[in-house]
């Protein structure tokens, strides 16, 4: 049997990682794709037997095109690319150009992976889309409407392709991450004391090989 391989798209070290060290225990090959060489190779040093990297910004749709096709074969997509950097606003307030960058992002990102990858997997009949987001998604924070915005609609499209593509034998699964993920460049960010409830990202990658493997659920919500 061939080795099966696993794409994680805007790879971190929270829950990008946790997810590639455990389809890793399981026999996948990982690859990693993400924008900077050396967070990638720190990254793939702590994966049992390593990893293949790429450079790209996920947001840059003819990069993406072109990894996807040095890859070759994927089996499984995760895709939990996220950015905090940028203004988060009010619905009041809310600027286009901080809602635009969200929406590239969480949104049109994965979306444009899953129509790099997609038709292979409804060719060979097997296949898994990953996506991960907050639970901004289902539950509106008014100070981040922009990325709420975002969430929501990526949960509603991860929705309608699971309903289009299980039956041809392709899994398509939401994880809705419901707070701070310990290890993850957030936390650092964010509350690098840890004063705030924290997800471990294993646990995370559990329910990531639980939902791939039972493919009875389109989506989870983990809090803490």
């Amino acid at each position: 049997m061939m080795t099966k391989t696993l794409a994680v798209f805007g790879a971190g070290s929270g829950l990008g990682l946790a997810t590639a060290k455990r389809f890793a225990r399981e026999g996948f090959q990982v690859v990693l794709v993400g924008r900077t060489q050396s967070k990638l190779d720190a990254l793939a040093a702590r994966i049992d037997g390593g990893a293949r990297t790429f450079v790209a910004d996920v947001t840059d749709h003819a990069r993406l095109a072109e990894v996807v096709a040095e890859i070759g074969e994927i089996d499984v997509v995760q895709f939990g690319a996220t950015g905090m950097d940028e203004v988060m606003a009010r619905p009041a307030e809310l600027d286009v150009e901080a809602l635009r960058f969200q929406v590239e992002l969480r949104l049109v990102a994965p979306v444009a992976v899953t129509r790099l990858v997609l038709p292979s997997m409804l060719a060979r009949g097997s296949g898994a889309l990953l996506y991960a987001t907050g639970t901004s998604a289902i539950e509106p924070v008014p100070m981040i409407s922009n990325i709420g915005a975002a969430a929501a609609g990526l949960r509603n499209y991860v929705h309608a392709l699971h309903g289009e593509v299980a039956e041809q034998g392709v899994y398509a699964g939401l994880l809705i991450v419901g707070g701070i993920v310990r290890g993850s460049e957030a936390q650092q960010r964010f509350v690098p004391d840890g004063g705030f409830p924290m997800l471990e990202p294993d646990d995370l990658a559990r329910h990531w090989w639980d939902l791939y493997t039972t493919r009875d659920q389109v989506e989870r919500v983990v809090r803490p």
